[in-house]
């Protein structure tokens, strides 16, 4: 069987989100110091520390601990979390005596991230959906993709990736009845292709989204081709299908609930853009780019090895 695809959204599966417990980081930034702000007592910007005199807040403290990503504050963690920004004042103290907030390379970068936290807080406050998932979405795509929950395997593969111009309709016509990995070596060898292979063993998740339902019918032998927008073709050929411990529903809930809102978001943002951009006065005025490699993210879009998988991180959609 060949499946072709040309599409590179991935179904990847995000970590769980880890609690936080910001009224319990108050009371033990309260344990490391907690009075009232010097001079202005009473007011709620509780100090937990200070260097050289300046104040390190209980603010600056549970911000830190919302965004590390910890099962459970603990007052070990807490006291990791205050040391990692009492190193970060003495390094800014430092900058700031050698003037590093006026040079110009820093002040761009200022510049932007200021965009970037623009766009982004007003994409949450304003485009964003704000309805929550229901449990009926959540069940209904736990349904729809037995592969990634309740029936998963794992495939070890053999990929061949190649450039797309050597790839001419007689090596395509002849890649349609192959019935194993020694098939595909044989043909390109057999027409002088040059190509990069490996072997690799991956999970649903680490597939193209679009591909799933092919995936779950595959059998050993079957080949698989993913156009790359770099110009190169990925040919993966099932060298083992083996059983992988299934997810239940409710283990897979929070799961499935971050890929669905994160998908819910970038259909929001791309129709929002699409109507903005209708109504927008846009004009390029920047030459033709003569060099039309693509981006490294795009080029490794399709990549299969566990490792490449790893490194982008599990962001949910791209």
């Amino acid at each position: 069987m060949l499946e072709k695809n040309t599409s590179y959204g991935t179904m990847r599966l995000p970590a769980r989100n880890a609690f936080t417990a910001v009224t319990c980081a108050v009371l033990f930034a309260t344990a490391f110091g907690g009075c009232s702000s010097k001079g202005s007592p009473g007011k709620n910007s509780q100090v937990v520390a200070t260097v050289n005199d300046k104040e390190i807040t209980a603010t600056q403290l549970n911000r830190v601990l919302q965004s590390s990503g910890v099962a459970e504050i603990t007052p070990e963690v807490t006291r990791r979390a205050l040391e990692s920004l009492t190193s970060e004042e003495l390094l800014v103290q430092a900058a700031l005596e050698s003037k590093i907030d006026r040079d110009p390379a820093f002040v761009l970068a200022v510049e932007q991230s200021r965009r970037q936290l623009l766009a982004q807080f007003f994409a949450e406050k304003t485009v964003y959906p704000k309805a929550a998932i229901s449990a009926e979405d959540i069940a209904e795509y736990y349904e729809a993709q037995p592969l990634l929950f309740a029936n998963r395997k794992k495939f070890r593969l053999t990929t061949f990736v190649a450039d797309k111009q050597d790839m001419t309709p007689a090596v395509t016509a002849e890649i349609q009845g192959v019935k194993s990995v020694d098939d595909v070596r044989s043909i390109l060898d057999r027409h002088g292709i040059k190509y990069l292979t490996q072997m690799a063993s991956v999970t649903p998740e680490q597939l193209p989204l679009a591909q799933l339902p092919s995936f779950e019918q595959a059998k050993v032998g079957d080949l698989f081709v993913s156009e790359r927008a770099s110009g190169k073709v990925t040919l993966m050929s099932v060298t083992a299908i083996d059983e992988d411990v299934p997810l239940t529903l409710e283990s897979a809930r929070s799961l499935i609930e971050t890929y669905l809102v994160n998908a819910r978001n970038k259909q929001a943002i791309d129709d929002y853009l699409q109507q903005r951009k209708t109504v927008a006065k846009i004009a390029y005025v920047l030459r033709e780019p003569t060099d039309t490699a693509a981006p490294a993210a795009l080029a490794d879009a399709t990549v299969v090895t566990r490792d490449a998988f790893i490194k982008k991180g599990a962001a949910g959609l791209n």
